[in-house]
């Protein structure tokens, strides 16, 4: 057990935490939007980093899952509904679970890894772990930057974001 497996948990519930609040709808500033997606994609690394006897297996697996979570969380991200208002920094979120599932997952994941190094034996195969993880972080990270695009982008009359 080292100092990397508590940061993960840290950082997997830091992201379940923002996305409980995010999850609920309403208005929140464009750097929170961000939060949940950024301890998401730091616990990836953390479970990552975490994988000593790799293959080219784990990187393929890896590499997939995170592009099909970029994938899935760019849809998700132009299906939202989402207003700003530019001039408060504001932006108005509709609720959702999707996140909160994501996040949930990551914990999870992060809590197996956890309890795996304190027993001091793997319950999952770590780089299973990371690809579950990299699958989360990038529908958490990709759907929060599609969010964050949204909202810069020039709005169309209404200050109504609509799907492109």
């Amino acid at each position: 057990m080292s100092l990397a497996n508590g940061l993960t948990l840290l950082f997997a519930a830091l992201c379940l935490w923002t996305m409980a609040l995010q999850s609920r709808g309403g208005v929140t500033t464009l750097g929170r939007v961000a939060l949940p997606g950024g301890f998401a994609v730091l616990a990836t690394l953390m479970l990552l980093a975490g994988v000593f006897e790799t293959s080219i297996l784990f990187d393929i697996l890896w590499v997939v899952a995170f592009a099909l979570g970029s994938m899935i969380g760019r849809v998700r991200g132009w299906m939202l509904s989402v207003q700003s208002n530019r001039k408060a920094g504001l932006v108005s979120l509709p609720a959702t679970v999707d996140g909160l599932v994501a996040a949930l997952i990551l914990a999870a994941l992060s809590g197996i890894d956890f309890t795996s190094a304190m027993l001091g034996e793997a319950l999952i195969e770590p780089g299973y772990i990371a690809a579950a993880s990299a699958l989360c972080a990038g529908f958490l990270g990709y759907r929060m930057l599609v969010i964050a695009l949204r909202v810069v982008r020039p709005a169309p009359p209404g200050n109504v974001s609509r799907a492109a």
